[in-house]
């Protein structure tokens, strides 16, 4: 009965080893099948980013991937403000074209680019002319202070040579103050009116992005109080002017 009895333990302890070592086994398997998927899982997630489309996961939280797309050309490619001078000159037509001769001009202008396609201007610009009116002579100034809206041609359909030239539009409005001096009398008049410009030009880059060389020209309608009058001679005092200029811009 002892004897049984003792083979009976010792089967319980047989199989209690035996159960104990399948369950070490399994546990040291299931260390080692974990181990092996928390390392190989930022090797998934790297391969995943790599295919991942920035822009596509940005639609999903509702941004316009085209706008972002804009948006990163502008910052990197774009200008932001552009400093400038423009030297040229300055005529009239109709009755003024008559009275005042060609002359020298000479400004400044300031641009804000709001895109690479829309820019807002604001420009000075002065100009000297002689004229001769009932046969007496003198000097004159035309000084026009000026808002625009510039838009540049950009587009992947126009070619190289153009878009390297950098082809604009404008048009803008402001004030014109005119003043002329006769050469026999040693004080000057002053008179004004509003008016408003449009013309185009181009931009050649001498350095990448940053300076400028280019023509402009616009034509520019004013309003003075007397361009319905006639000097003594019966020459009208109407007309507008048509100014050209080279202009140098440094951009930000």
């Amino acid at each position: 009965m002892l004897k049984i009895i003792v083979i009976k333990f010792i089967s319980i302890c047989q199989l209690n080893v035996t159960l104990v070592y399948y369950l070490s086994m399994r546990k040291t398997y299931l260390f080692w099948v974990l181990l092996v998927v928390f390392l190989s899982a930022p090797f998934q997630l790297l391969a995943q980013a790599d295919k991942t489309d920035i822009y596509e996961d940005a639609s999903a939280y509702g941004y316009d991937i085209k706008q972002s797309q804009e948006d990163e050309i502008f910052f990197y490619e774009s200008r932001f403000v552009d400093l400038g001078l423009h030297l040229g000159g300055r005529t009239f037509t109709g009755g003024l074209g008559q009275l005042f001769g060609t002359g020298f001009s000479a400004g400044a202008f300031l641009t804000y680019f709001f895109t690479r396609q829309f820019a807002g201007e604001f420009t000075v610009n002065d100009s000297f002319h002689q004229f001769l009116i009932d046969g007496r002579s003198g000097w004159a100034t035309l000084l026009d202070i000026l808002g625009r809206a510039k838009y540049y041609f950009i587009s992947e359909g126009y070619s190289k040579a153009l878009l390297f030239a950098n082809p604009y539009l404008f048009v803008g409005g402001g004030l014109f103050i005119r003043t002329k001096w006769l050469n026999d009398v040693p004080a000057g008049t002053t008179d004004q009116g509003p008016g408003f410009d449009f013309g185009g030009g181009f931009e050649i880059p001498i350095k990448a992005r940053q300076v400028f060389m280019g023509v402009q020209g616009s034509y520019q309608l004013i309003f003075f109080q007397d361009e319905s009058s006639k000097t003594s001679r019966g020459t009208p005092l109407n007309g507008d002017a048509i100014n050209f200029a080279l202009t140098l811009t440094y951009s930000f």
